[in-house]
């Protein structure tokens, strides 16, 4: 197999994996009422602010490595960026439709640009805004399907402790 060949199907295993935490957090998702989408557990997140932050950490990552601006409103980052801590009023979140299109857009653009890597561009350091996170291309492209991971788990506590059977198994 010729490194390029080694290189496409390195990108085409992380795209597949975007994919995958993608739909597995979405189908998590789809099993929440509207009027349950705010429901926290302890201090943790609701799937109002982890769908907003969800599509924040797409758009950063890629604006980053693009040299773009972002695509989000700079009161989408003031809600939903790293560390703000969400509020219990479901009228401070735009509404399900509006998060789940920002989500998509965002997943998309990034997917869009992922597709482009191969050879070395798998290998290029990441952008200073993303570094800490994920020290490369590839690297950048895993680190955000694990975060889907990470934030369905939440999703499924939050599911717990409504009373939900699990959606998988």
């Amino acid at each position: 197999m010729s490194t390029q060949q080694q290189a496409l199907s390195m990108t085409d295993l992380a795209i597949e994996q975007l994919h995958r935490s993608r739909n597995f957090l979405t189908a998590l998702l789809d099993t929440l009422a509207d009027d349950q989408l705010h429901v926290r557990v302890g201090e943790g997140n609701h799937a109002l602010w982890i769908m907003g932050h969800l599509a924040f950490a797409d758009d950063l990552f890629i604006s980053a490595f693009l040299n773009e601006p972002s695509c989000l409103t700079p009161e989408h980052e003031e809600l939903f960026t790293s560390g703000t801590t969400p509020s219990d009023d479901p009228a401070d979140y735009p509404d399900r439709e509006e998060l789940q299109k920002r989500m998509t857009t965002a997943r998309n653009r990034f997917i869009d640009w992922a597709q482009t890597l191969e050879g070395e561009t798998l290998w290029e350091a990441s952008p200073e805004a993303v570094a800490p996170i994920a020290s490369n291309a590839i690297t950048a492209v895993h680190t955000l399907s694990q975060h889907d991971f990470f934030h369905a788990g939440q999703i499924a506590t939050i599911r717990t402790s409504l009373g939900m059977k699990p959606v998988f198994g």
